[in-house]
């Protein structure tokens, strides 16, 4: 998450897509950082890294700022990559892990999520689908833009140059730590585990255009 007062907007780090990036990109232009992780919030600073829009709203009512004059925006991934992505980094210390196909049908679009403890928002929103993410209990959306990480080099640059922000987002996305796997999100599924996903995060996948392998 980062807050600019200046630049009038709110980014919400939504988990394993791509968040950190982002979030680094925008340091130079925050006024408000969160704390490092939930259990370290505070009544001055109750803002932490993957608070969903929801959370954050009743809380800038209170220190009275205008969450509806505020850019809002977000990053929404292929379900089918990004649960992979949270797998591996669930299970990086875990010497036998469970199989992917048995772990994923464990996840929730909602509620629990990614499972984890309750302050392990990252793991908990990690698997929340962006529905879940960006609306409210009443099914608003609370967020004014939803960037898909798969276009985050053409589409960021001219909505940060919209914002008004004075970066060159070109150069700092070519110099990002650009992370592959060794083995395709594919090779993680087996037929039952793919349609699995697609029944679960069927919001993401018909309003963003997203198709296994794709």
């Amino acid at each position: 998450m980062r807050i600019s007062h200046r630049y009038r907007f709110v980014f919400f780090a939504n988990p394993k897509t791509g968040s950190s990036t982002v979030r680094q990109l925008l340091d130079p232009y925050t006024d408000v950082h969160p704390v490092r992780n939930f259990c370290e919030r505070t009544a001055a600073n109750p803002f932490y890294p993957h608070m969903r829009p929801e959370e954050a709203r009743p809380l800038f009512d209170d220190f009275g700022w205008d969450f509806d004059g505020y850019t809002k925006f977000t990053f929404v991934r292929n379900p089918w990559a990004r649960l992979v992505s949270l797998y591996e980094h669930v299970h990086r210390r875990v010497t036998a892990p469970p199989p992917f196909s048995r772990w994923v049908q464990s996840v929730r679009p909602y509620g629990e999520g990614g499972g984890g403890q309750p302050w392990e928002r990252w793991r908990r929103y990690g698997a929340y689908s962006i529905e879940r993410f960006i609306k409210d209990a009443a099914g608003a959306v609370l967020v004014d833009r939803v960037l898909r990480l798969e276009d985050i080099d053409q589409a960021l640059p001219p909505f940060l140059e919209a914002l008004g922000l004075p970066v060159a987002a070109e150069t700092l996305l070519a110099r990002r730590n650009r992370r592959t796997r060794t083995r395709p999100y594919a090779d993680y599924y087996t037929p039952a585990a793919v349609e699995y996903v697609r029944d679960l995060y069927r919001y993401d996948i018909v309003h963003y255009g997203y198709e296994f392998g794709g």
